[in-house]
């Protein structure tokens, strides 16, 4: 790779003269002088250096993700949905997972900003009460009042650019059609404590079942993985209260359901019915119920906010969810039985 001594050596000028027609520097410079620096660095294939010109511009042609936990599918397709829209734009992607801990996502902000990130995403939400909350949130704020542009795809307590899906209006939505095949005694699993998301979701199924006038029953704090749904439906039969209807916080967690009622030798959906947020392609696999989250749009805005050269971009608005009927729930008829499924409404 040609070096900037060798393309002014070869356009006959200093080095800091061809610095400055490469650079796009404001200094005057005629116009001989311009081509042949411009010819020279053409002849010789020279590219001017990344690092130098994000230490000039203090911006960089990087975009930091911050995942709360990349085993997680859900943020794999947020994550994708960045990457694809960073590439078009010419921008890279460095994925850090923080495992859901306020300290680890700082330290991880912090160096995403010391090599001079254009952006950072965070794609999970807040932990409310967590050691380091509040460090990271002024950390964040002093960022952003610094130009750093920070996107938040989750509900989070500091001053960024926010596209977030509605949250609550995703759990009401699913537990309205849930109640709309007949089914009243519906539980809700999944959650961590302090996780606003998946509060957010425990307020839209709460007040859907208030409406009915169904009785709500949460099995919160039992985790966000498969293995999560599988422990606490585990839970439910040993004590003798399996409902008639699951809303799970996410799809990995009605996945572990899935599995837990099958090893136990119940039927899906004509003993139980079953229906998970997210729309991730593990739950597609099983056919599953599930409100639809459009989490590769909604990746690739971020980027595509991040990677706009405009000094104040418009923040676009979240992408609207959907729900996706699958094999399941069922209409439950009279006699207390399932028969086929999804054809009620929310």
């Amino acid at each position: 790779m040609a070096t900037l001594r060798e393309v002014a050596e070869l356009a006959a000028v200093s080095v800091a003269t061809a610095s400055r027609v490469l650079n796009g520097s404001a200094h005057p410079v005629s116009r001989d002088i311009r081509e042949s620096v411009q010819s020279a660095a053409k002849t010789l294939g020279y590219t001017p250096s990344a690092a130098a010109q994000a230490l000039k511009q203090q911006r960089s042609k990087i975009i930091g993700v911050i995942a709360s936990d990349i085993l997680d599918p859900y943020f794999a397709e947020l994550t994708r949905g960045i990457e694809i829209e960073a590439a078009k734009a010419g921008f890279v992607t460095i994925l850090a997972n923080a495992n859901r801990d306020p300290e680890q996502e700082r330290t991880k902000f912090r160096v995403l900003r010391e090599h001079q990130a254009s952006g950072i995403v965070f794609c999970g939400s807040d932990i409310e009460g967590s050691p380091g909350t509040a460090e990271l949130a002024r950390e964040v704020n002093l960022a952003v009042r610094a130009g750093t542009r920070v996107v938040a795809l989750a509900p989070r307590g500091f001053d960024s650019t926010k596209i977030v899906i509605d949250n609550h209006a995703a759990s009401y939505a699913l537990t309205r059609y849930m109640l709309s095949l007949g089914h009243r005694r519906i539980a809700f699993i999944g959650g961590m404590p302090g996780l606003t998301a998946v509060e957010q979701r425990v307020v839209g199924y709460r007040r859907a079942m208030f409406e009915a006038q169904a009785l709500p029953m949460v099995l919160g704090s039992v985790g966000m993985r498969q293995e999560s749904g599988r422990d606490a439906v585990a839970q439910l039969i040993g004590a003798g209260e399996l409902p008639e209807a699951i809303v799970c916080a996410n799809d990995e967690i009605a996945v572990g359901v899935l599995a837990g009622l099958w090893t136990s030798g119940y039927r899906i959906p004509d003993d139980v019915s079953v229906a998970g947020i997210g729309g991730t392609r593990g739950g597609a696999v099983f056919g599953l119920t599930t409100v639809t989250l459009p989490l590769v749009e909604l990746g690739g805005m971020a980027a595509a906010y991040i990677a706009d050269a405009g000094r104040s971009p418009k923040v676009p608005e979240a992408p609207q969810f959907e729900l996706r009927p699958g094999s399941t729930t069922a209409v439950k008829d009279p006699s207390g039985s399932s028969r086929g499924y999804g054809r009620g409404t929310f």
